[in-house]
């Protein structure tokens, strides 16, 4: 069905959506609070995180839009607020389902934003007073996330419709670049080779569609510049990235060049003469980001260790080196002045991952942080303000106002004032060295009315490199409620990965991961990727059980997607957990290798037989269910061949497990990687909290969300596999 067209009126704000409380857990009664009241689930299941934020053109304005839980609606929803600098006040503009993409309009006071406010994601232009009225329509929006019918966006992607795809605007504010998503018409293609193996994985009916992009004059005329597919991950997730350059706009995209990786092409689109040319051919899918500094240079991290090269490599091939630093940089808070001479860009530190700003001039750079982490930040364009959330692991989000010149930062307001009544937990940073030298960064939060000399229970939560200083942040937790655990008497251990940037091999294994292949050989690779974060997490048990911290006998081990691949390994590598959830994962199992061979070669060499099979005996999960002693939960949002693989050999070897698949909001579409759906997240995290109290605390919660499975838990702890040893490692 066709979907309604945009009218031209001034579209009003939605009414907010009214956000219905959910049921919590009672945390267990302590000693010695401070003041304030408890986390609860309904907290963490609605904790706002601030997805854009951008400054007016005199700086007396903020916009930003705040994705909260909506329970009515069963999905994410966005409040678009609009805040006054000076007043330090501000007001609800509108609800939309999708807001993204908040820019300034350059030679005015409004805004523009991708919105789908009823109409799919279109071009919306926001003026100072709150008015929304469209700029650029597309009539047929495309359906896409994972649905019928509908073009895959990656895990990440609730589904909803999309119009208009990206869009930037030249520095004077005449010309528009945008790119929209068109479906392709007449009946399905027939497909050959490659084409054929990318659906190996494709569990819902899909369409085709392609990318136009266009760009708009500033007399309304508008010229197609190029038409992608969308497998070219530039053009789909990138396509508001270009940098103006005299006559020239130049974007990258993504070609296919016979081998398992791509080619990232630098094109160059002429505005008058409307032609193309290619400038550069790399194989570096991170070249997106090109940081310009105030030499007219590309600004870059580089070396290893815990302190790195901060350079700026110049147009005629000169770098000049501003100092080494104890962070890295990325285009998260990146922004250029207009004039060129000063840039500034955001820093993640080392040591205690914390991300701030670097301001960058000819005469040098100068760090600016804060009490929490600096993030979603905006400036003005002469780069002497700059708005941010400033948020920490017990720091809820807030505005805050800082004068680049100074480094003074000037609280604004509370993205949401009822976490400010929440005692904060005690969460203080931490650093381990692994056996074999390698270091990882994390969080260590206690139980709330922590006692000298106890020993506590304990979960270890794990994802990559995303324990850092935010706030109940998904990316992290996800469905492992960590403020809950704290608040029912357990230590939580949230706990990186080894960062890549401390080691040439490391960085070495990860490249090679990336690619596609080697070297180094598959065993090094799964040494470096998986077994040093099976170390670390070990060794920082360890560590805080010889300091009388955590009871040895009763850890967890909890983590989804990379997390799970690390979570699924130490089970079969190490004694030191008792009790294991896996959200979402599978990565590591022979049956996954049709979907993605690019990631297996590297890991095993090749495909799960021949020569290659004693790589996958040796370490798929798995084919080593008879060494794991934990009892398994897998909850999954993609179910797929890989997690019941893991399923039915953990049944097979006897080990306690479940398998959980939570549903997406129709028998048409699935739930998405982070879960969307308020109510599957409760669910899920309710249900994770059920699991480790049975199994390590020996205790039957009586808000266990699925009671009747209690019956088969109490089967599976009498029938299956005796409690391993954990003096003495697997076999």
């Amino acid at each position: 069905m066709r979907a309604p067209t945009m009218t031209q009126h001034t579209i009003i704000g939605l009414s907010a959506a009214a956000f219905l409380a959910a049921a919590a857990l009672s945390p267990v009664a302590t000693a010695g609070e401070s003041e304030g009241r408890s986390w609860t689930l309904d907290d963490i299941l609605h904790a706002p995180e601030v997805s854009e934020l951008t400054l007016s053109a005199n700086g007396r304005f903020a916009l930003y839009a705040a994705e909260i839980a909506d329970s009515e609606a069963k999905r994410t929803r966005t409040q678009i607020r609009i805040v006054d600098i000076g007043a330090g006040t501000q007001h609800d503009l509108s609800s939309a389902s999708i807001a993204k993409s908040f820019k300034r309009i350059p030679g005015t006071e409004d805004w523009s934003a991708l919105l789908d406010i009823g109409e799919g994601q279109q071009l919306y232009r926001i003026g100072a007073n709150g008015g929304i009225q469209p700029l650029v329509a597309n009539p047929e929006p495309v359906a896409v996330g994972k649905a019928d019918l509908s073009v895959s966006m990656g895990g990440g992607a609730m589904p909803h419709s999309v119009g208009i795809l990206g869009y930037d605007w030249s520095p004077d504010g005449k010309w528009l670049w945008y790119s929209r998503l068109k479906a392709k018409a007449g009946p399905p293609h027939i497909r050959f080779d490659e084409e054929v193996s990318t659906l190996a994985n494709r569990k819902r009916s899909s369409i085709e569609a392609e990318i136009e992009v266009f760009l708009r004059a500033p007399d309304g005329t508008v010229a197609k510049v190029i038409t992608r597919p969308t497998r070219d991950r530039m053009a789909m997730y990138a396509g508001g990235r270009v940098i103006w350059q005299g006559d020239e706009i130049l974007f990258r995209i993504e070609s296919p060049d016979g081998t398992l990786g791509s080619v990232f092409e630098t094109r160059a689109w002429n505005r008058k003469r409307q032609t193309m040319r290619t400038l550069s051919n790399e194989r570096n899918a991170r070249t997106l980001t090109m940081l310009r500094g105030p030499r007219n240079g590309i600004l870059t991290t580089g070396g290893t260790g815990t302190m790195l090269e901060l350079a700026e490599m110049r147009p005629d091939g000169q770098r000049h080196i501003y100092g080494r630093f104890g962070f890295t940089i990325s285009d998260s808070n990146y922004a250029l002045s207009n004039d060129g001479h000063r840039a500034v860009v955001g820093t993640r530190s080392i040591e205690n991952p914390r991300y701030g700003l670097l301001l960058v001039e000819r005469s040098g750079v100068r760090e600016i942080t804060g009490a929490a982490s600096l993030t979603k930040c905006d400036f003005d364009d002469r780069i002497t303000q700059a708005v941010c959330v400033e948020e920490g692991m017990a720091t809820p989000p807030k505005l805050v106002h800082i004068d680049l010149a100074s480094g003074k930062i000037d609280p604004l307001l509370p993205v949401s004032a009822r976490y400010d009544e929440i005692a904060p937990l005690d969460t203080r940073p931490r650093r381990w060295t692994n056996r074999d030298g390698y270091k990882v960064s994390g969080y260590v939060m206690y139980p709330r009315g922590y006692r000298p000399g106890s020993r506590y229970p304990a979960i270890v939560i794990t994802h990559g490199f995303d324990a850092d200083e935010r706030f109940a942040d998904p990316e992290n937790q996800w469905n492992y409620p960590a403020q809950l655990f704290a608040e029912r008497g357990y230590v939580v251990m949230l706990i990186n990965d080894p960062s890549p940037s401390q080691s040439a091999d490391l960085r070495a294994a990860y490249n090679a991961w990336s690619r596609g292949s080697g070297p180094p050989d598959p065993k090094t690779m799964q040494r470096l990727i998986w077994l040093e974060s099976v170390h670390a997490l070990e060794d920082a048990v360890n560590e805080l059980a010889a300091e009388g911290l955590i009871d040895p006998q009763r850890v967890g081990i909890a983590g989804y997607s990379r997390g799970a691949q690390v979570v699924n390994v130490a089970i079969t590598h190490s004694r030191a957990f008792h009790a294991a959830s896996s959200g979402d994962g599978g990565f590591l199992e022979p049956s996954g290798y049709a979907g993605w061979p690019a990631g297996y070669n590297p890991v095993y060499g090749g495909p799960p037989f021949g020569e290659h099979f004693e790589q996958y005996l040796r370490f798929a999960p798995s084919l080593n269910a008879e060494k794991i002693c934990a009892p398994v939960l897998q909850q999954v949002a993609a179910a797929a061949s890989m997690q019941a693989e893991l399923f039915e050999a953990l049944r097979a070897a006897n080990v306690p497990t479940q398998l959980t698949y939570y549903p997406g909001a129709s028998p048409a579409s699935d739930e998405t990687h982070i879960f969307h759906i308020p109510s599957n997240r409760l669910l899920a995290m309710r249900e994770n909290i059920a699991w480790f109290d049975y199994w390590l605390l020996g205790k039957r919660d009586a808000d266990a969300p699925f009671p009747e499975r209690i019956a088969a838990w109490d089967r599976m702890a009498k029938e299956g596999r005796p409690r391993c040893d954990t003096a003495k490692p697997p076999p």
